[in-house]
């Protein structure tokens, strides 16, 4: 099997409109660019976003091992973001804002094996011997609208925005490199170790971050993907040697294998595999860092009501809640799923004392359940 990805990207919060995905291509023969372009219709078809998503592929070859790499764009304490001092990927910055942050830049630069043995049919069935490239060019998009986060090891170090153009040499981007300023990306503040914690309540650069990386016990905890993956995250692909741009932004190929509905975001692709669709998982994960879908997706974005309205968000002290039924039950849960708070109907909690980091918000009212999620700033921030 050869790692589809190096390097990924960051996410897009849509809106009511339908997403347009256009794709730009550097030295790609025809034949190859029709399974590209559709791989970007099937995202399409499944975001929102009122800004056009724009793609930039490039036929290259990146040699014997990797089938593709992609880079995001990114902006960060832009006008509207959900999260201060955290990175997303243009094109959810963009959707988010309502406007083009980034204009004569590309959202996403993907790179695509030249090299490759690719089938360049459509229809999802590639002879043993062949890799699907409508697969792969899905799932680097799915990398490039968001599905990444800015890890990075070095001795036994960890870290998240440290990364440099320079590890990524002799590819670069049409755009330029952003300063990461040892930032996470929204993808990271889900991530938590099962023993440890979130990785964003981590020392870094450290060595707590880098045993996390590496400890093959790191979930994706988004209150969207515990509830579609029975109150459990997502495992995420961390094996004991660090390898960068597949460590940390991956499900784990060993928990969705070939087969498995939610294999098109593994690190590894075999000849003869192929998969159209993120899964309800990868689906999922999109909601969770800030994505809207497109109503007829198996899985629906949460409508109005099903949102619990809280704000100040990020908050210091103390948070309001919107209205509550008498009957209503408020849970808090770290990113762990360890139980912070549960009381009866309010519409204000003292969230001084809890620790800085991302927190799932629960209400529930009978048959009616409202969910959020909050950040506990740091002090001082």
């Amino acid at each position: 099997m050869r790692p589809r990805t190096l390097f990924a990207a960051l996410l897009l919060a849509g809106h009511a409109d339908a997403a347009t995905v256009t794709v730009t291509h550097i030295g790609t023969p025809a034949a190859a660019q029709v399974a590209i372009d559709h791989a970007a219709g099937i995202w399409g078809g499944i975001l929102t976003s009122p800004v056009d998503i724009k793609v930039r592929v490039t036929w290259f070859p990146l040699g014997a091992s990797t089938l593709g790499v992609t880079f995001p764009n990114g902006r960060r304490d832009f006008a509207g973001a959900p999260l201060p001092l955290t990175w997303y990927a243009t094109a959810l910055a963009n959707s988010i804002a309502g406007m083009e942050l980034n204009p004569g830049e590309s959202d996403m630069d993907v790179y695509l094996n030249s090299g490759a043995d690719w089938y360049l049919g459509l229809d999802g069935l590639p002879p043993a011997g062949q890799h699907d490239l409508v697969s792969v060019a899905l799932h680097e998009m799915g990398h490039g609208l968001g599905f990444v986060g800015l890890s990075k090891k070095v001795g036994g170090d960890g870290s998240l925005g440290l990364l440099q153009m320079a590890d990524f040499a002799p590819l670069t981007t049409s755009f330029p490199w952003p300063q990461l300023d040892t930032l996470p990306g929204v993808f990271d503040v889900f991530l938590s170790d099962e023993q440890d914690g979130p990785l964003t309540m981590m020392a870094n650069p450290g060595t707590q971050l880098g045993a996390a990386m590496t400890g093959g016990q790191l979930r994706f905890n988004g209150p969207l993907v515990l509830a579609a993956n029975g109150g459990q995250g997502a495992r995420v692909y961390a094996p004991s040697t660090f390898a960068l741009g597949s460590s940390c932004v991956h499900f784990n190929e060993a928990t969705y294998p070939p087969g498995n509905p939610n294999e098109l975001m593994t690190p590894f692709s075999a000849p003869g595999d192929a998969n159209h669709w993120p899964g309800p998982l990868g689906l999922a994960v999109m909601q969770d860092i800030g994505w809207m879908l497109a109503p007829d997706v198996g899985l629906h974005a949460p409508d109005e009501a099903a949102r619990l309205a809280a704000w100040p968000n990020p908050v210091d002290d103390v948070l309001h809640l919107g209205a509550a039924p008498a009957e209503a039950v408020l849970t808090v849960r770290d990113l762990d799923g360890r139980e912070v708070l549960r009381t009866r109907a309010t519409n204000a909690v003292d969230a001084s004392g809890w620790c800085a980091g991302a927190y799932v918000l629960e209400r529930r009212a009978g048959a009616v359940v409202q969910r959020t999620v909050v950040i506990k700033r740091q002090a001082g921030r």
